[in-house]
C-alpha cells in the first residue's frame, strides 16, 4: 500500500512519527510511505509490481530538490520506505526501523521536491564554499566505500 502520512494518516496534526507509521504497519503486509512533497517513480512502481520480498523492509534511494532544483549536500540518500509488518518504528521525530539489519536496497528513486526555503536554518559555516565542499567529499567517500 502507497502511504502518504500527511493525507491518509487519520490523527492530525502528527506528534510522534513512529506511532502514526506503525499505526499503517498494524494494518498492512507491505506499506510505502512517502511524504507529502514526494513522488514515487514509475521505474519504482513497476519494479515494487515484480518484487519477491526476501528483507524485512528496504531502504529506497531518494533523491532531494530543493524548487526543482538540485542540492549535492542532500543527496545521495537512502531510506526505509518500503516497510513490512515484521519491523517497527521508534522515536517522535527523525525515527529509526527497529531491526536495523537485514534490509534491502532499492535503487529506483523516489523524487523528494522541497517546495520553499530549507525549513531548518544553517549554521554560518555551513554557508561557506570550502565546507559544503568538503561535505560532499565526505559523503561521496563514505557512499563509495559501502558500494552505493
Amino acid at each position: 500500500r502507497l502511504v502518504d502520512l500527511g493525507k491518509d494518516y487519520p490523527g492530525h496534526p502528527i506528534r510522534d512519527f513512529s506511532a502514526a507509521r506503525n499505526h499503517f504497519l498494524e494494518r498492512e503486509k507491505w506499506v510505502l510511505f512517502i511524504d507529502s512533497d514526494e513522488e514515487p517513480s514509475r521505474m519504482l512502481m513497476d519494479h515494487l509490481d515484480c518484487l519477491n520480498p526476501t528483507f524485512p523492509y528496504y531502504a529506497v534511494r531518494v533523491i532531494s530538490l530543493l524548487n526543482g532544483r538540485w542540492m549535492p549536500a542532500w543527496n545521495p540518500q537512502l531510506g526505509p520506505r518500503l516497510v513490512s509488518s515484521r519491523v517497527r518504528f521508534t522515536g517522535h521525530v527523525h525515527e529509526h526501523i527497529e531491526p536495523r539489519k537485514p534490509y534491502g536496497i532499492i535503487d529506483y528513486p523516489i523524487i523528494h521536491n522541497h517546495v520553499g526555503d530549507p525549513s531548518y536554518s544553517n549554521y554560518w559555516y555551513q554557508r561557506i564554499p570550502a565546507f559544503s565542499q568538503g561535505w560532499m567529499v565526505m559523503k561521496k567517500l563514505v557512499e563509495v566505500a559501502r558500494g552505493r
